[in-house]
Parts: C-alpha cells; structure tokens; sequence
C-alpha cells in the first residue's frame, strides 16, 4: 500500500515525467524527428498526470488515508 515514502516517490516521479515530457517536446521541435519525439513526449506528460492521479486515488481509501495522516510533512 501506499506509505510516507512511497507517496513522496510518486508524486516525484510524476513531476520528473512531466518536466522531462515539456522538455524533450521543446528539444522536439528543433529536431528532424519532429514527429516521433513530440509523441513520446506527449506520453510522458501523459504519464506523468497518469501517475499523479492515480496516487491521489489510492490515497483517498480509507485505510491509506489513516496511514498518511500520521506523515510528518
């Protein structure tokens, strides 16, 4: 299930998605593989919302919340 940690990993994870997903779409466009490199960054953008979504799901059951309340922030 999902603790301190791996709530912090996640929500990590998805920022480093989506930074490197807006990255590599303005790298993208000076690129001659336009096409390609503008697709895997959409899916890394999409990637990231993905994973930060469902993050915020997970922590929203019950006996995640109770454990996520005691998190030092």
């Amino acid at each position: 299930m999902l603790n301190c940690s791996s709530m912090r990993a996640a929500v990590i994870l998805s920022a480093a998605l989506l930074t490197l997903g807006v990255l590599l779409g303005i790298v993208g466009m000076t690129t001659p593989f336009t096409v390609a490199v503008t697709q895997l960054s959409l899916l890394l953008v999409l990637g990231g919302a993905a994973v930060l979504i469902l993050t915020f799901l997970v922590a929203l059951m019950p006996g995640v919340a109770r454990r996520l309340d005691e998190c030092r922030h």
